[in-house]
């Protein structure tokens, strides 16, 4: 009986992946959110295939070479035009033509169901791409007790805006920032002043760059620690859990203060323990009143003045 002949080896993981992701497609077709959808997918293979793994790959199979360059080349191409579907509306946001009720009727508009496989929806892959920014960033500088950076979810901004309706004489804090998803967002959907305020320097940098790209007139992010941040201007004050222990605790105070001068609003997105308890301990000693809690946003804490009631 004749010898079987060898079982070649399984193809690296990455391949499937790749040969999925070269599929053929018109992306002058795809909507900037789902440019942004396969532009991550595409990232997510280039992050996780070291070079000298990839190396021994093409070794023990030389036309791998010729798939990944394809793979890179499509990535790119995907870039560009992601790029060019960002810059047209930047460009309607700087001359006006998108007004900031219609920006956000754009994103609101796509919906918040989320995607099956992925924890993402439609209108958070179109603000992500408009913005490049991915939802966990890590590695930058924080101070103590402050949280690696979780970008917001667009239903969640929606629900601010829709609690808080921000003005043109209004000043909204984004506290602990990030990469600025929230005040962006905020600022072109909105009259309102939005102060982003964020510890990690790099964070700021990046912010301040979409910043510039979309030329808000309403729009600051501050880099400092919010704990030497002046707030008193402040009429709405979003947190997404972007810190806890004593920073929280000190936060907390610093807001009730503000509220027993003026009315205000706060969006406390958390844990009750370690970080939600020093909001309710405002509330306890008469500065803060807690609204009714909400089925949709169960972990949600929206507080206002109790002298302004």
């Amino acid at each position: 009986m004749p010898p079987s002949a060898p079982v070649p080896p399984a193809p690296p993981w990455w391949v499937e992946r790749a040969e999925a992701l070269l599929a053929p497609s018109d992306l002058r077709t795809l909507g900037l959110g789902a440019q942004w959808e396969l532009l991550e997918r595409f990232s997510f293979v280039q992050e996780n295939v070291e070079p000298e793994l990839l190396l021994l790959d093409v070794r023990a199979r030389p036309e791998l070479q010729a798939l990944w360059a394809a793979m890179q080349a499509r990535a790119l191409r995907v870039t560009e035009a992601l790029d060019a579907a960002g810059d047209d509306v930047a460009q309607q946001l700087r001359t006006g033509v998108l007004s900031p009720a219609r920006f956000r009727e754009q994103w609101e508009g796509l919906g918040f169901i989320e995607a099956t496989g992925r924890a993402s929806t439609a209108a958070d892959d179109w603000l992500e791409g408009l913005l490049r920014i991915s939802r966990i960033t890590t590695g930058q500088d924080r101070p103590p007790f402050g949280q690696v950076n979780l970008a917001s979810r667009a239903q969640r901004i929606s629900d601010f805006l829709s609690i808080t309706s921000p003005g043109p004489r209004d000043t909204v804090y984004d506290l602990g920032c990030g990469n600025g998803k929230f005040a962006i967002t905020v600022a072109a959907s909105s009259s309102a002043r939005v102060k982003g305020v964020e510890y990690g320097q790099t964070y700021v940098e990046s912010a301040r760059r979409n910043s510039q790209r979309f030329a808000l007139p309403n729009l600051e992010f501050i880099h400092a620690d919010v704990r030497d941040v002046d707030m008193s201007d402040g009429t709405a004050f979003y947190l997404y859990f972007p810190f806890w222990g004593e920073v929280a605790h000190a936060v907390a105070r610093m807001l009730g203060d503000v509220a027993r001068k003026r009315d205000i609003t706060v969006y406390a997105s958390g844990p009750r323990h370690d970080y939600g308890e020093h909001f309710l301990e405002q509330v306890s000693q008469g500065a803060l009143r807690l609204e009714p809690r909400r089925h949709d946003f169960a972990d949600v804490m929206v507080l206002r003045s109790a002298a302004f009631a």
